[in-house]
C-alpha cells in the first residue's frame, strides 16, 4: 500500500468507522485506492509540469494531488442545517447585506441598454 493508500485508509478509519468496519479486505481495497490515485496524480503531473523544473515543479505536483483529493479523501453527506431564526443577529445581518445588494443592482444602468445607447 502506497502514501496515497494509507492517507485514504487513516482518513476513513478516522471519519467514517461504520464503512471503514464493512470492508473486507481492507488491505487490498486501500492498495487500489492508493495506485489509482498514484496513476491520475502522475498523470496530471505530467501535463502540468514544466519541463525545465524536471521533477521540482512542486506547483504541478501539488495541483495534481489536489485534483484526486476526493479519491483520497472522499467529502462527509451534509447534515441538513437547522432552520435560522429569522429574528437573530445573523438574519437581520444578511437582510441588510442583501437588501443592499438589491438597491445597489437596481441603481446600476442594464448593460444590455447601454450597449444599444452606443451603437
Amino acid at each position: 500500500m502506497n502514501l496515497y493508500g494509507l492517507k485514504a485508509k487513516n482518513y476513513m478509519f478516522e471519519y467514517y468507522p461504520h464503512q471503514f468496519r464493512a470492508i473486507e479486505d481492507k488491505e487490498a481495497y486501500f492498495t487500489e485506492i492508493g495506485e489509482e490515485a498514484e496513476r491520475q496524480v502522475s498523470s496530471t503531473y505530467l501535463r502540468l509540469s514544466r519541463p525545465e523544473l524536471g521533477e521540482k515543479d512542486l506547483a504541478a505536483r501539488m495541483m495534481a494531488e489536489e485534483l484526486v483529493r476526493e479519491l483520497i479523501y472522499p467529502t462527509p453527506p451534509k447534515e441538513p442545517e437547522e432552520p435560522m431564526d429569522p429574528d437573530s443577529a445573523m438574519a437581520l445581518s444578511i437582510q441588510v447585506q442583501q437588501d443592499f445588494w438589491v438597491t445597489m443592482d437596481s441603481d446600476q444602468p442594464d448593460s444590455t441598454t447601454s450597449l444599444h445607447r452606443e451603437r
